[in-house]
């Protein structure tokens, strides 16, 4: 099934280069098998997961496309606004990407 997966700009080139694997997100957005596009370009969800804010930031921050867990808590803060509780559980969407795109 194709489902919808929006992404900031700066994750174009993350996503592109396959050093963004992952988006965490406040609600289930698809399914194991599921594919959906970005930039032009269309992934497949490998696998979806409930963790901790904290565990993603300190272990998964470089599959967010991020730097450093800095970086990803700066990034987190300016789309979550409030939603920073360390132990808030969110759903965490790992994809591959399946065909290059136009853009």
């Amino acid at each position: 099934m194709k489902v919808k997966i929006s992404f900031l700009e700066r994750f174009k080139e993350p996503l592109l280069n396959g050093t963004k694997t992952m988006t965490t997100r406040s609600k289930r957005c698809g399914w194991k098998g599921d594919t959906f596009k970005a930039f032009g370009t269309t992934f497949q969800i490998e696998e979806v997961y409930i963790a901790a804010l904290s565990w993603i930031t300190k272990y998964r921050w470089k599959e967010e496309g991020c730097t450093s867990e800095e970086d990803f808590m700066n990034v987190w803060k300016s789309i979550h606004k409030k939603l920073n509780d360390p132990r808030s559980q969110w759903h965490v969407h790992k994809f591959k990407k399946v065909s290059e795109g136009d853009a």
